[in-house]
């Protein structure tokens, strides 16, 4: 039988032995698992199991398979070598069978609170700025190695969008601060409400909010108000609308933004109380005039600020799509509250290389999760051996170790210094070193 002592016996043994590895660039991300406290957060969100196979270090293969094994963007077949578990303290691969297991024993709850220590921790650590926050809904289909019920086929014979989720990023430094996941029919107006509680609680500020046109909705707004939420979202276009903005006085459109007219005026909308700022552009395209509207509840910034912060929303929709290739959009089950474990721990292995990539800095701030994982993750090769107490990594050629050396260098000074305890829990509380030959 597999125990967390037969576990713990055979990673020392692997570990003492020694072994060759095409994985070492994971064990790069070792310092930003205990930055971010990656062990202490999984024993909170994972299920308590006497016996058998520890819940952290699954919950960290679910992190490093976001990583390595994700089908489509990496080979699967590469998950066979047992150095792979070796990243999360395991001597070999749990299937994804355990995992959903346990994925299933999870509480969306507990999910929902492990995104939130999450999140704290980003902005202590300052990865989260929290002063304009970009907000939207992203559909996810779903998708299984068993055949899916039938109910989530369309006449197609595809997969439905079955899964709704809710974001939160902060549009500064362009990282995620709060996922909620919802099934498929869940409004904007159910589910925005806590999404926004559980970002102010993350943030511990007021903050304004850029939204898109499915945001409007006075009720919604008026809730978000009374949190002290500001927000700036575009008008609906409707003929009212329309016939509204054509009917504002030429004489209003006394200011400028990027080379368009543009009017600050007031407006009303249904279920919400007080007027609201209505920032109108007029706009000539193909010898027509158009106008384009916009509705904000704060006060005191200018026009020109606000549309520009409006124009950064689209941040957002990278974070879809970078999200994506850690498997954000694969869906492994149909029950809710495994599959908002599931993408939580996927929301930690970005979280992870995003604070990876902030310290490389400099040309690389602006790569993509994929450019990261092809540039310091991919076929990194090395051996690694336990000597005394430390788990030495011996780098063998790696193009990038210029700019990475520098990060890894007397790492357990660095560690000590930032008051984190340089051993890993998940490797037998050994320390970590490294060597670029």
């Amino acid at each position: 039988m597999v125990t967390p002592s037969s576990i713990q016996r055979e990673l020392e043994e692997r570990l003492r032995s020694g072994f060759t590895s095409p994985y070492v660039g994971g064990l790069f991300l070792v310092p930003y698992h205990l930055q971010l406290g990656s062990w202490e957060m999984l024993s909170t969100l994972l299920p308590d199991k006497i016996g058998g196979i520890p819940p952290q270090k699954l919950g960290l293969q679910v992190i490093h398979h976001s990583l390595y094994g994700i089908k489509g963007t990496r080979e699967l077949d590469e998950l066979r070598e047992s150095s792979y578990g070796l990243l999360s303290g395991l001597p070999f691969i749990c299937s994804p069978v355990t995992e959903n297991r346990f994925f299933n024993q999870i509480p969306t709850a507990h999910s929902e609170e492990f995104l939130i220590e999450m999140g704290k921790r980003q902005k202590q650590l300052g990865y989260l700025k929290g002063n304009i926050v970009n907000t939207d809904g992203h559909s996810i289909r779903s998708f299984s190695r068993m055949h899916m019920p039938k109910s989530y086929l369309s006449k197609e014979k595809i997969y439905d969008k079955s899964i709704r989720t809710f974001w939160t990023q902060d549009q500064e430094t362009k990282n995620p601060i709060f996922l909620k996941v919802s099934y498929s029919g869940t409004t904007v107006s159910m589910a925005v409400p806590d999404l926004m509680d559980k970002t102010l609680e993350i943030l511990q500020n007021p903050f304004l909010s850029a939204m898109d046109k499915e945001h409007f909705v006075g009720t919604l707004l008026s809730q978000l108000d009374e949190k002290g939420i500001r927000v700036i979202l575009p008008m609906r276009n409707s003929d009212k609308r329309l016939k509204e903005m054509e009917a504002i006085d030429a004489s209003q459109f006394t200011q400028g933004f990027e080379g368009r007219r543009l009017a600050d005026v007031f407006t009303y909308l249904k279920d919400y109380p007080d007027p609201l700022r209505f920032l109108v552009l007029k706009v000539r395209e193909d010898g027509e005039t158009k106008y384009v509207g916009f509705i904000t509840n704060d006060v005191n910034m200018t026009p020109r600020a606000l549309l520009k912060i409006y124009r950064k929303r689209w941040r957002i929709e990278n974070l879809f799509s970078e999200c994506d290739f850690l498997g954000f959009n694969l869906l492994v089950s149909t029950n809710l509250n495994a599959i908002t474990a599931n993408l939580a721990l996927k929301l930690m292995a970005f979280n992870l290389m995003s604070a990876f990539r902030n310290d490389l800095g400099g040309e690389f701030l602006s790569m993509t999760p994929d450019l990261v994982h092809r540039h310091f993750l991919r076929n990194v090769q090395g051996k690694v051996k336990l000597h005394g107490d430390y788990i030495r990594v011996d780098v063998f050629g790696f193009e990038h170790q210029d700019a990475v050396r520098p990060l890894l260098d007397n790492l357990q000074a660095k560690l000590l210094k930032k008051g984190l305890d340089p051993r890993i829990p998940w490797l037998n509380n050994h320390r970590i070193c490294f060597r670029f030959m």
